[in-house]
């Protein structure tokens, strides 16, 4: 399509030079997805290596799926084009053998490796993958569990911590730190405890000093902060003993900070400078110092502490036969570094690994490559190994190496591309772009050039142009544009936000109305899509999480679709923490302040006064509580029915299976549809969903108890999770809306830069150093308050490694500027607040703006009236529309559509046949499904747990419990389930609704099932309905298959439509009989 590319040999050389270790530096928009999919149909083709014998290792699970979907329509092509009969062959082969090649995540490929080799590796051959929340759980458990230990058999260690004025829960965050660094080193050292005699000193005397020149009266418009600092300051030494260390550092920690002076708060000017510089000196000759000094004292009493907690969390682990992703890595890399033959085996099983996204490799990730391909098999030292001759290809791109807080280190990235080009292998740079136009590739070279140095240093990539291929177009918007925010008084965030998501919001609602156009590719093109823009072409990002909820909001209020990704909707959900709430109460009976949150929540919405009546009346708050006659009628209605409410699900928790009691409290509580019916409401009942599926997943895998359940809740809500899903989910024609972060990967026709009023300066709390033979760590110990955090313990010469650590995170911030603005094809609008530029973190792009052409946006201008936005009501309106709503004729009230079952259908159509009546109802069905339906979902179930489980949430009595499991084993020992689990998908309790007006023509109907079972064969799907109906004999067994038997056409017509692909045989499974009939 394109010719002469400026990269053309590089590119020719990743599909020829198959016998060639290969690095590829693939800039933004260059395809290197594409690049990595092309050498490995050249792989194939060419005879370098069999299908199952190629590894391709990417950096999400998503993303391996889109890569073996590339993977095989490229070698679908290959095979169309190739007219070579020997290479036409190997393709056919690999078609077939597709599913045996391993393309999937570093961590599935170690996990992979361990199972096969478990007693070289040392682990149980049935060990289980922890997630990253049931790890958190874990670590939880760990550090609670050690605590226990620490207080019952040493307790001196905790009095070490306590002379040190140091509480065990401030260190757990320190401990989930250095449990992410596994492979690393705590460096600490032991140092004498300091004498603090000389800053008491020097103190006392300043406030004595300083004191006396306060202004006598307070000033009119307050103290101000060093004002302020020298009251708390004074009031401070006459309550504490300052000759105790610990009330002494507490009051120089309080004094560690830079106070505003307002000198027109002073007695006069010279006297607020004059105290200014003396306080500056005290705080750096002798506060600071001595604050070091006792920090790193403690440094090491703290890290002593901590370790055997890490100790007691792997020796958890393993009694559990658990291996978190850490482990999955450094066991492998064990495991191919103790075991020459293990190395020369798997060497031989995969000839050729192929890596995407290596720039955020873990370093232990690095290892492994090198040990899978290196000569020396022998060999122990990684570093020293040399690559076989076209074993390894990676690609990635530097300047997008943006994940450092996931152990991300782009000194290993540069290590790895000295020792490939060292040992004979050669780095290729890719640098045209195909997704942007001319305009937004020349500004982009025009700002990095200046950012990203010639050559490759210590901390950041060299600079490589955009070489961009597309045409700006012409009639259509492109480029780079700006939107400009007016002055904020006190330039306040939530403002500039409020201001910024109505310009965006009303920007793309123009182009939506088709007020400007984009320029279309030829696949765009091949696709439909015409100039005018789609909702799916817009992306809104934000550099951070917050607020990203507003900008929802704006795009909502005009009914624009949207979705999110990387935001924190999930731990701010108010329903989600309301409902824990509940939870929480119903298991803490004995907690009076939990009962009162839930009672005030929107669930149970009972006023302070009646509760203040309550109490006034000598009632208690607890669910067992009578409620006092005294109280007048409507407030004892009210509260009878709460408690009562609540006395009922104590019930349920009581007698039903967790999770299933959690679904029975939610939906008794109304909280999904409650959800819906808010502002982002399918985000917000999606998250309720979402938690529910949640809950369930962890009672399956082990979770069995509702109190284990609510803390799994808990620690979910604490540590949010990694996709968030709508209530309604597949319209992917949205605005996307994200943080930078989850953008990498992605682009969009149009790339908004929103939130110019928020810029974050982190300070380092670690660093890590890979020079010499192990990796070391230095690490702050920080106790996190409200709004700070303090300082508990930092190593010998923090102040070097954070300098260190500092020009890191400037460039990674650099890397993460560059990933934002190549996100654009067409457009790339950068949100601008000119009276605080140094605020927004899009200022690096300021000098480079001063050209741009300012978005005129005419439906909301710059100066909107957010007090105008505000809703007013009048109580007249209010009672007119409450008049309205009780109306019988309401059109609201009658009903757009009809909604019947399958069933239904089925049923109205024949007279049901005489059955035997065995009484046991509907829920001895449900019973045997649900069980059907675990075992195909999960191979490993534990049958006489979950049946236990079931009988109870069924309410059937537990005597039946062998009768089920004979039931089920039968069906399982079939030639029928042996079938099913040959077939190459399939899907269980698959829910459809169709439309259909042949069925029923005169109104709108919808008609709903659920398919008990379908499964893909070679020739098309079979769809097969379990029936647990009693059968005597075979007269009625064939009354029965003709009475159901239009209940499998109505499935086979609507999975036909649904799929556009062909059912070959449906069929019914008598349980009662353990027989399948074909239909």
């Amino acid at each position: 399509m394109f010719k002469n590319l400026k990269d053309e040999q590089a590119r020719q050389a990743i599909v020829n030079d198959l016998d060639t270790c290969l690095m590829v530096e693939a800039g933004a928009g260059s395809g290197k997805t594409r690049s990595l999919v092309q050498r490995m149909v050249a792989l194939i083709k060419e005879g370098k290596c069999q299908v199952d014998t190629m590894a391709a290792i990417t950096f999400t699970r998503k993303a391996a799926a889109e890569l073996k979907e590339r993977f095989q329509l490229s070698l679908e092509e290959a095979f169309a084009r190739e007219t070579d009969p020997l290479k036409k062959e190997r393709l056919d082969q690999a078609l077939g053998k597709l599913e045996r090649c391993f393309l999937g995540t570093i961590h599935s490929f170690c996990a992979a490796l361990l199972r096969e080799r478990p007693v070289e590796a040392g682990v149980d051959p049935s060990f289980e993958e922890l997630d990253e929340l049931d790890d958190a759980l874990l670590r939880r458990r760990a550090w609670d569990e050690y605590l226990l230990e620490v207080q019952v058999n040493q307790p001196e260690a905790l009095a070490e911590l306590e002379k040190i004025g140091c509480e065990p829960a401030d260190l757990f965050n320190f401990f989930e730190t250095i449990l992410t660094y596994p492979d690393v080193e705590i460096v600490m050292e032991a140092v004498p405890e300091p004498d603090l005699s000389q800053v008491k000193y020097e103190l006392i005397h300043f406030i004595n000093w300083a004191e006396a020149l306060l202004p006598a009266q307070v000033p009119p418009k307050g103290w101000d902060d060093l004002q302020e600092l020298i009251r708390k300051g004074n009031r401070y030494r006459r309550i504490f003993d300052l000759n105790d260390p610990l009330q002494l550092i507490r009051l120089l920690n309080e004094l560690d900070r830079k106070p505003r002076v307002v000198k027109n708060r002073w007695d006069d000017k010279n006297t607020a400078e004059s105290v200014e510089v003396a306080f500056n000196n005290l705080k750096d000759s002798f506060l600071l110092p001595a604050l070091q000094q006792w920090r790193e004292y403690c440094h090491y009493i703290l890290v002593s502490f901590v370790l055997p907690a890490v100790e007691y969390y792997q020796k958890l682990k393993a009694e559990k036969s658990k291996l978190n992703f850490h482990d999955l890595l450094l066991q492998t890399a064990a495991l191919l570094k103790e075991n020459p033959e293990v190395r020369r085996y798997f060497q031989e099983r995969f000839t050729r690994l192929l890596v995407d996204e290596f720039q955020d490799t873990d370093p232990i990730q690095a290892e492994i490559l090198f040990y899978l391909t290196g000569e020396e098999v022998t060999e122990r030292d990684w570093r020293m190994l040399t690559p076989k001759p076209g074993s390894l290809f990676v690609v990635g791109d530097p300047k997008q190496s943006i994940y450092r807080f996931r152990r991300a280190d782009i000194d290993i990235y540069n290590e790895v591309k000295r020792l490939l080009q060292k040992r004979g292998g050669r780095v290729l740079t890719l640098t045209t772009n195909f997704r942007s136009v001319k305009a937004v590739g020349c500004w982009i070279n025009g700002v990095f050039k200046g950012v990203f140095p010639e050559g490759s240093d210590q901390y950041q990539a060299a600079f490589a142009p955009l070489n961009t291929v597309r045409d700006d177009g012409t009639g259509c918007l492109s480029g780079v544009r700006v939107f400009t925010l007016p002055k904020v008084e006190r330039h306040r965030v939530s403002e500039i936000v409020e201001l910024n998501a109505e310009q965006i919001a009303s920007f793309i609602q123009r182009g939506l109305n088709g007020c400007y156009k984009l320029c279309r590719t030829p696949e765009e093109r091949k696709h439909g899509l015409s100039e005018i823009p789609q909702p799916g072409d817009f992306m809104i990002l934000l550099r951070y999480k917050d607020y990203m909820d507003v900008y929802a909001r704006a795009l909502e209020e005009r009914n624009i679709p949207y979705q999110i990704a990387g935001g924190s909707g999930f731990t701010e959900s108010k329903e989600m923490r309301d409902i824990l709430n509940v939870f929480q109460a119903v298991l803490d009976q004995e907690n009076p302040v939990r009962l009162l949150a839930v009672l005030r929540s929107q669930f149970f919405g009972i006023s302070d006064y009646t509760l203040w009546k309550l109490k006034k009346a000598g009632g208690c708050f607890h669910i067992d509580a009578r409620i006092p006659s005294s109280l007048d009628a409507e407030s004892r209605e009210i509260l009878n029915d709460s408690f009562e409410r609540l006395r009922r699900y104590r019930s349920w928790v009581q007698e039903l299976p967790a999770s299933a009691a959690a679904a029975r409290i939610v939906s008794d509580l109304g909280a999904i549809p409650y959800a819906v019916a808010g502002q982002q409401g399918n985000a917000r009942a999606g998250y309720l969903v979402q938690s529910l599926e949640l809950l369930a997943s962890a009672e399956r895998r082990g979770t069995a108890s509702f109190c284990e359940l609510v803390s799994y809740l808990e620690m979910l809500i604490e540590k949010g999770i990694e996709e968030e899903i709508d209530l309604y989910p597949g319209d992917e024609n949205a605005v996307r809306l994200m943080n930078l972060h989850k953008a990498k990967g992605l682009e969009a026709p149009v790339v908004i830069l929103a939130n110019p009023g928020q810029n974050v300066s982190v300070t380092p709390s670690q660093h890590i150093s890979r020079e010499g033979d192990y990796p070391r760590g230095y690490f702050l110990i920080e106790k996190r308050k409200q709004f700070k955090k303090e300082i508990l313990g930092q190593p010998l010469n923090w102040d070097n490694y954070c300098r260190q650590e500092e020009k890191y995170l400037k460039a990674e911030e650099n890397r993460l500027l560059y990933v934002a603005a190549t996100r654009a094809k067409n457009l790339l609008v950068v949100s601008t607040y000119p009276e605080k530029p140094a605020a927004s973190p899009w200022s690096l792009f300021k000098e480079h703006l001063t050209d741009a052409p300012v978005l005129d946006n005419k439906e909301s201008s710059a100066m909107i009236n957010l007090a105008a936005k505000k809703s007013s009501f009048k109580q007249s309106s209010l009672d007119e529309a409450r008049s309205r709503f009780f109306k019988e004729d309401m059109t609201c009230k009658q009903p757009s559509y009809h909604n019947v079952a399958v069933t239904a259908v089925v049923k109205s159509e024949k007279a049901f046949p005489k059955r035997v009546d065995t009484g046991r109802g509907f829920s001895w069905g449900r019973v045997i499904h649900r069980l059907l339906e675990s075992c195909i979902k999960k191979e490993q179930v534990n049958l006489e747990h979950l049946i236990e489980n079931l009988l109870i949430e069924e309410g059937r009595p537990s005597q039946e419990k062998d009768e089920v499991l004979k039931y089920v084993k039968g069906i399982m020992q079939s030639p029928f389930w042996e079938r099913v689990f040959r077939s190459s998908r399939r899907f269980v309790e698959v829910p459809f609704t169709q439309k259909t007006a042949d069925l029923f023509p005169e109104e709108e109907t919808l008609v709903s099932g659920v398919i008990d079972l379908v499964f893909q064969e070679e020739k098309g799907w079979v769809i097969v309905d379990y029936k647990t109906d009693t059968v005597s004999g075979e007269d009625e067994l064939i009354r029965l298959v003709d009475y159901y038997g239009p209940q499998l056409d109505l499935y086979r017509r609507f999975w036909e439509d649904i799929t556009r692909e062909t059912v070959i045989e449906t069929g019914f499974y008598f349980t009662s009989i353990n027989e399948y009939i074909r239909r």
